[in-house]
């Protein structure tokens, strides 16, 4: 690849990422420390890959032509994972073009934590890359957590908060938590029709929950 186009590649997640300051790296290295976390999957990842560099192997799902192109050169995207990973391993990356709805059959229960930021119904759509016992961070974008919230598979262990430019865990009060502020009855249907969520008396920026089965 031409010098200027592996400039490019760069630049792109530096607009996103670092310029936005978006990266989450102290996120991921609190969420490896915590649950001892090694390999994750990212639906609807575009192009961060920021989780390669803490975790060894990360597995992007994406439809967008820019992340296709981002991760066609894999040595490119590599050896910048590379200046900066946290591991001794080589990075090991695999990116699948395509909708996350449509399953790959090749990552079932493989991975001890799944991804959802702002891409989707990601808890439901690929909740069977997701080993037992593994983890979900998602967001309410989309209702993404509110559908994880009455999921029987998933149990809401921590909240995730950040201050002073730094992220942390909370496990308090998480009972308080996705209690609508309508009275109104949450269910799969709704959210899917709704494709936005509800409004809940008690929010965080990121929730993990635990997928129990």
């Amino acid at each position: 690849m031409k010098a200027s186009s592996k400039a490019e590649m760069i630049r792109l997640y530096e607009k996103y990422y670092i310029d936005r300051d978006y990266e989450q790296v102290d996120l991921f290295q609190l969420l490896k420390k915590k649950y001892e976390i090694t390999n994750v999957v990212y639906p609807g990842s575009y192009v961060q890959i920021s989780p390669s560099f803490v975790f060894p192997y990360v597995a992007y799902i994406d439809a967008d032509k820019k992340a296709k192109k981002f991760f066609s050169d894999t040595n490119i995207v590599v050896e910048y994972i590379s200046k900066r990973k946290e591991y001794r391993e080589n990075p090991n990356i695999e990116f699948y073009e395509g909708d996350y709805r449509d399953r790959i059959i090749a990552l079932k229960g493989k991975f001890d934590l799944l991804i959802s930021q702002y891409a989707g119904f990601i808890s439901d759509c690929c909740k069977g890359y997701l080993r037992i016992g593994g983890y979900l961070l998602v967001n309410n974008s989309h209702g993404d957590a509110g559908l994880a919230s009455i999921d029987k598979d998933y149990k809401l262990i921590a909240t995730v908060h950040k201050s002073n430019n730094r992220y942390r865990l909370s496990t308090k009060n998480l009972d308080k938590y996705f209690i609508p502020k309508k009275d109104i009855i949450v269910t799969k249907d709704y959210l899917y029709e709704t494709g936005k969520g509800v409004g809940y008396s008690k929010a965080a920026p990121l929730y993990i929950f635990q997928r129990v089965s």
